[in-house]
């Protein structure tokens, strides 16, 4: 295919006359296909009023030079300040500038080359934030107790997250995940894109996370820009960069930076399976509670049973007894009281008896009367009043003709 294209660029070429500007639409057309890394010394340096640098990179061996532009949004994107002198890398393209004919270096990104000059910027500019206060513990946010809605920023190609959902705990997690580069200087405009794109969501914390690799591979994560994006994070930021002696300045900006996604996710698990290990201590708790509960009720359930049983047995006993003295001992009682009672009677029949008025009437006596009361004294009555006497077979009036008085002896 490739030996096919470069035959219908030269037919195309050998059979057609060119004006200049087709001709160099065409040019820059094929130049544009030859993106490449360079590495060279800045010798110059200009800036334009909108911003855009242009710059000069020489060749250390032979001298060779080549002219460079880089726009104005991508240099700042870059983070650091051109200087004659630095070596430095840039990513980027061939191009002919149409009014001038000039050949010049589009980049896209620009990095300093040397991890001297690279750690000399690191430091710089990790003053300069520190100085701001941007790494201080007092800014940093909580992160939430039982996180749920977990945003995610990585590349899909590599293992991270792989390994950070092979980690992460099954507690009904709801997490958003964009793919972005995370791999030196030009992973910085992806990042950033997926920043403000995570400040538009609903999420509880934000993981940026990346694995290992060289001082220079981590360029985005020492990017000012970058840093800057993620100052006003409206949630906590927790990042996994695997790092080793200089830790990554987004790093020291985030809420809580750990080294790998496996640990990132056994931090986000951490509040979960405490909660899970309080849950299974409760309802340990709960019934050994009601265990012991149950035994106690069991054995207050049989000492009531055999206290029970002890009253009942007495109250049968007493039962028993009192069924004794009903059968035996009651009997005999009452025969003996009516016994008693009839010798009580017979005493009394016969003083009734004896005491009958009838009686002393037939043994002779009789009983005065007056207006059908006993006469009981001399008192009750008057000579010449009538009277009666009461005998055993009859009444007998009389008049009193004389009182005699009984003289006390």
């Amino acid at each position: 295919m490739e030996q096919k294209g470069k035959s219908a660029v030269k037919d195309l070429l050998e059979n057609n006359i060119f004006s200049i500007s087709a001709y160099l639409k065409l040019l820059n057309g094929i130049l544009n296909s030859f993106q490449a890394r360079i590495i060279g010394e800045v010798s110059e340096v200009k800036i334009s009023a909108p911003g855009h640098v242009y710059f000069s990179l020489k060749d250390k061996k032979d001298g060779s030079v080549l002219s460079c532009v880089i726009w104005n949004y991508d240099y700042k994107m870059c983070g650091i300040n051109l200087e004659v002198g630095m070596e430095i890398r840039a990513n980027g393209f061939p191009d002919v500038y149409p009014p001038t004919g000039r050949l010049s270096f589009k980049a896209k990104t620009i990095q300093l080359a040397g991890e001297g000059e690279i750690k000399k910027e690191y430091e710089k500019l990790k003053k300069k934030l520190e100085d701001e206060g941007l790494f201080d513990e007092q800014r940093k946010k909580e992160i939430p107790i039982l996180p749920k809605k977990i945003g995610i920023i990585t590349s899909k190609g590599g293992a991270v997250i792989n390994d950070f959902l092979n980690n992460i705990g099954r507690y009904g997690f709801q997490i958003q995940f964009i793919d972005s580069r995370v791999e030196g200087l030009e992973a910085v405009k992806d990042i950033i894109n997926s920043i403000k794109t995570f400040k538009k969501k609903d999420i509880d914390v934000l993981l940026i996370m990346r694995g290992g690799g060289s001082l220079e591979s981590f360029l985005a994560f020492n990017n000012e820009i970058l840093i800057r994006e993620a100052v006003d994070l409206p949630f906590p930021l927790i990042t996994a960069i695997g790092h080793d002696k200089d830790v990554p300045l987004l790093c020291l900006l985030a809420d809580k930076s750990v080294s790998t996604p496996s640990i990132a996710a056994s931090f986000i698990n951490e509040s979960w399976q405490k909660l899970e290990s309080d849950l299974d201590n409760k309802k340990s708790k709960i019934f050994n509670f009601f265990e012991s509960m149950l035994s106690s009720t069991g054995n207050k359930i049989n000492n009531l049973f055999f206290t029970i049983k002890s009253k009942i047995e007495k109250v049968i006993n007493n039962f028993k007894i009192i069924e004794y003295k009903i059968r035996e001992v009651i009997p005999n009682l009452i025969e003996g009281e009516i016994t008693k009672i009839r010798e009580k009677i017979n005493n009394t029949e016969r003083v009734i008896k004896y005491n009958d008025p009838q009686r002393n009437l037939r043994l002779g006596y009789c009983i005065a009367k007056k207006d059908d009361k006993i006469i009981k004294s001399i008192e009750d009555v008057k000579v010449e009043e009538d009277i009666e006497l009461m005998i055993s077979n009859g009444l007998i009036k009389s008049k009193i003709k004389k009182i005699y008085e009984r003289k006390k002896s």
